[in-house]
C-alpha cells in the first residue's frame, strides 16, 4: 500500500483532497484524505478520517466513515463501512457490501473505543488484490489475505488465507489461476 502506512494511520489522516481528485458536486467529503485521480460519485459520503489512495473509485450511495484504502480500489454502490478497516491496493468491494466493526452493537457506546482506530488498530484487515462479492457481510476480527475472493452473499465469519475463495457455504477453496481468466458468465 504505497499511500498508507501503519504509522500514517496511527497519526490520523490529514483532511486533504488531491487537486486531481474528482468529487461529484452531490457527494459529501469531510475530514478525509483523497489521493490523486480518485473519483467519488454522487450521493457518496466519505467522512471522519477515511483514507483513499490514488486512482480509487467510490460509487454512488457508498458510505465510508473512517476506513483506510490503498491505491486502485473500487468501492461499489451502497457499500457501508465505518472506522477500523484497512484495505490494501487493487481491492474490489462489490455492491451493498457491509463490513462490521462492533461484536455487540448497541445504541450506547460504552466499551466501544473509536479512537483506537486512529491509533492504527483495525477490526478487519484486507490484503491487496482482494475481491468481495455483492451483498457480502464481513464480521469484526477478520483478516482476508492477498488475492482472496469472497463469494457474493457470503457472511465472512473466519479468516480467509491468501489466494483462497470463501464460498457461501463457508468452504475455503484454493483459487486456480485459470479461474481469474473466466470472469464472465453469459446466458443467452
Amino acid at each position: 500500500m504505497s499511500t498508507l502506512t501503519t504509522t500514517e494511520a496511527a497519526r490520523g489522516p490529514s483532511p486533504l483532497v488531491h487537486p486531481s481528485a474528482f468529487i461529484h458536486e452531490r457527494a459529501f467529503v469531510s475530514n478525509a484524505r483523497v489521493g490523486a485521480r480518485t473519483k467519488i460519485w454522487q450521493f457518496a459520503s466519505v467522512i471522519r478520517g477515511t483514507i483513499l489512495g490514488e486512482d480509487c473509485n467510490v460509487a454512488s450511495c457508498a458510505t465510508l466513515d473512517g476506513p483506510a484504502f490503498g491505491d486502485r480500489c473500487i468501492v461499489s454502490q451502497g457499500v457501508a463501512m465505518g472506522p477500523g478497516f484497512r484495505f490494501g491496493d487493487d481491492c474490489f468491494i462489490g455492491p451493498n457490501v457491509t463490513i462490521c466493526n462492533d461484536r455487540w452493537p448497541a445504541a450506547h457506546k460504552r466499551g466501544f473505543d473509536v479512537s483506537a482506530f486512529t491509533r492504527g488498530r483495525w477490526t478487519v484487515v484486507v490484503g491487496s488484490g482482494v475481491g468481495i462479492g455483492a451483498n457480502a457481510v464481513v464480521l469484526p476480527g477478520i483478516s482476508i489475505g492477498d488475492d482472496a475472493m469472497i463469494a457474493a452473499g457470503t457472511v465472512v465469519e473466519k479468516d480467509v488465507p491468501a489466494n483462497f475463495l470463501l464460498r457461501r457455504d463457508g468452504a475455503l477453496v484454493k483459487i486456480k489461476p485459470e479461474w481469474r481468466e473466466r470472469r464472465m458468465r453469459i446466458v443467452c
